[in-house]
């Protein structure tokens, strides 16, 4: 029996990398951290929370509707040391759209990298694949608030972090939702997150802030040809 009280939980993917987001059409207190868990990480939180609530959705205790999310609090540093990419550059169209677990909606995307921030990949490997598709929550069918999907032709700087789907496939998801992704505009952060003070910051100092000084410069940029 599905309760009034619709929950939305989303994240699979984004759960795997302890940065899961789930959704409360109507109530606030599922944002509350009881006394108790105040010790707990953010991480360990969001796992929890998100692991609670999608076991309620696969019981069919609640439903899957809704598009205003709530995403753990994740800064820029976090998000940087977290990421196993950071990258700049646009995307060039939409791979696909999808629904995990029939209800959860994702898009691919193909992204165009111009600059590698943070690689786990071989200095050739960063030198020679100019694009990558990565993945975001949400499809044109179920589009979140807070997480607009990327437009194509647009610039970004993304934190992707590597994780694997239901079907044992490689997916790069940006870390917590629109804390992995910002919106660039002539080279400048063009966007507002609370977790972030960076609209208006350029893009070069905006990274070196985010690795706390690590990096000063892009370690690798694609020629455009």
């Amino acid at each position: 029996m599905i309760k009034n009280n619709l929950i939305v939980t989303l994240g699979v993917l984004s759960l795997v990398v302890g940065t899961g987001l789930y959704i409360n059409n109507n109530q606030q207190e599922n944002a509350v951290v009881p006394p108790e868990t105040k010790e707990k990480s953010q991480e360990d939180l969001a796992k929890e929370k998100i692991k609670e609530l999608n076991t309620r959705v696969v019981n069919g205790e609640e439903k899957i509707l809704g598009q205003s999310a709530m995403f753990p609090d994740i800064t820029k540093e976090e998000a940087f040391q977290e990421a196993d990419l950071v990258i700049k550059g646009k995307v060039d169209s939409i791979d696909k759209e999808y629904m995990e677990h029939t209800d959860i909606p994702f898009t691919d995307f193909k992204f165009n990298v111009e600059e590698y921030w943070k690689s786990d990949l071989s200095e050739e490997e960063n030198n020679s694949i100019e694009q990558l598709i990565v993945t975001q929550d949400g499809n044109t069918q179920a589009e979140f608030n807070e997480h607009p999907l990327m437009s194509a032709g647009g610039e970004y700087v993304l934190f992707i972090k590597r994780t694997l789907d239901n079907n044992n496939q490689e997916k790069l998801v940006m870390i917590g939702g629109p804390n992995g992704k910002f919106n660039v505009k002539n080279d400048i952060i063009d966007q507002e997150i609370n977790t972030h003070a960076v609209n208006g910051e350029n893009v070069d100092e905006f990274l070196k802030d985010a690795s706390q000084g690590k990096v000063t410069e892009a370690v690798t940029e694609i020629e455009i040809k």
